[in-house]
């Protein structure tokens, strides 16, 4: 693919710390769970995951330690999204099945209060990391 240059990483640090992969990330997981949240309550909806809801599902995830140091909410949000990203455009993951995987795990209704739906979104985003995380190539993972 034209964007194979872009995903040359050799370690999962490199992924979780590339700024670029962050922002593609950043549409991939907003579409992703837009669909998914359409696809939940039966309407159509463009919704954008909070900084903290991705956040908390980082900081879930045994990929969180390829984080150096401690981390804001923001930065690993950041790294969420170029984890997403990076599956994506290597033809890891597809778009229809990341949002199947939200689907199965947003049990969301029209009157949930906001908190109620962060917490769920949180929830289906660390099951949605646990399931892809398992897709990295062993290589990428391995500690230097």
């Amino acid at each position: 693919m034209k964007w194979d240059s872009l995903v040359l990483h050799e370690h999962m640090s490199q992924i979780v710390s590339d700024q670029g992969l962050a922002q593609i990330g950043d549409g991939v997981v907003n579409l992703c769970y837009s669909l998914a949240k359409s696809v939940v309550l039966t309407s159509a909806t463009g919704e954008k995951v909070q900084d903290r809801v991705l956040a908390n599902a980082m900081r879930s995830s045994n990929l969180y330690a390829f984080i150096s140091g401690r981390t804001d909410a923001g930065r690993a949000a950041d790294a969420y999204e170029a984890i997403i990203a990076y599956l994506w455009m290597t033809n890891r993951i597809t778009i229809p099945v990341l949002v199947d995987i939200l689907v199965e795990n947003l049990p969301l209704t029209f009157d949930m209060s906001r908190k109620d739906e962060r917490r769920i979104a949180s929830e289906a985003f660390t099951i949605l990391l646990q399931q892809v995380s398992t897709l990295f190539p062993k290589n990428l993972i391995d500690v230097q």
